[in-house]
């Protein structure tokens, strides 16, 4: 009786020395403070992903846009100055994340160009999640299409629906679309004269229409897109998605 009141004993000092672990989320101790704020529409409306869109002839419900953002960078309107941002990769699913980290800036006024591109280099486009740092955004592996293609660095994922569905709960069949191919990079430059104050963060709009991403394309007839240089008729498709791509996610303010 006497072993078993002091286990007990034991027990409850060895619990109350328990300490609960922070648990510390990386992008926290991201310090930049220029940001794109991403508004999201299909056919006018707001985008949702338990909405369901029809489409060129389909009935579909998006699920994940995926995007990654690197490279930022501020040049001054005299090219006498360049600010680069030492963490520059940035990968979120624009469903569910309306604001975008580009880039860090000291206070100051700015008159110049910042450029980014959507994208990634060869080196990070072609490393295994398994050999990138916990901090990494690719490391989830989401995104992941193996050694030869690498990283997607735009994923588009839906699901496509019977007409005669009245609940939307079981799709027919579903869709993918990756742009991978290193040629298919996205590099941008907007022109931008702007000011930073301290400890406030800078916010440049824009407003993507996701239906107008689909122009050209069908889900149901080409139910997986890979960038795939091998394939002229598939890296045909992604040349469209790359092309919707560019026209539309463009700075409105």
């Amino acid at each position: 009786m006497r072993k078993l009141v002091l286990c007990m004993i034991l027990g409850m000092l060895f619990s109350a020395c328990e300490t609960a672990i922070p648990v510390v989320d990386p992008t926290a101790l991201d310090d930049r403070n220029i940001y794109v704020r991403a508004y999201k529409y299909f056919n006018g409306d707001l985008i949702d992903t338990s909405k369901v869109f029809e489409i060129n002839g389909d009935i579909i419900k998006i699920d994940h846009i995926y995007i990654t953002l690197s490279g930022a960078e501020f040049v001054s309107d005299d090219y006498q100055d360049t600010t680069r941002t030492e963490n520059d990769l940035t990968m979120i699913d624009l469903l569910t994340t309306s604001e975008v980290k580009l880039a860090q800036l000291s206070s100051g006024s700015y008159n110049g160009r910042l450029n980014y591109r959507i994208g990634l280099d060869s080196a990070r486009a072609h490393t295994s999640p398994e050999n990138l740092e916990e901090s990494n955004p690719l490391g989830s592996g989401v995104l992941w299409n193996g050694p030869d293609l690498g990283h997607s660095f735009f994923q588009m994922e839906g699901r496509v629906f019977d007409a005669l569905d009245t609940v939307f709960t079981s799709p027919k069949s579903t869709f993918t679309w990756r742009i991978t191919s290193q040629d298919m990079v996205i590099e941008r430059s907007e022109k931008r004269n702007f000011s930073v104050g301290s400890n406030l963060d800078v916010f440049f709009v824009i407003n993507l229409d996701v239906d107008k991403l689909f122009l050209g394309l069908q889900p149901s007839q080409m139910p997986e897109i890979y960038s795939d240089p091998a394939s002229s008729a598939d890296i045909g498709l992604a040349n469209i998605l790359k092309n919707n791509l560019e026209s539309e996610f463009i700075f409105k303010l």
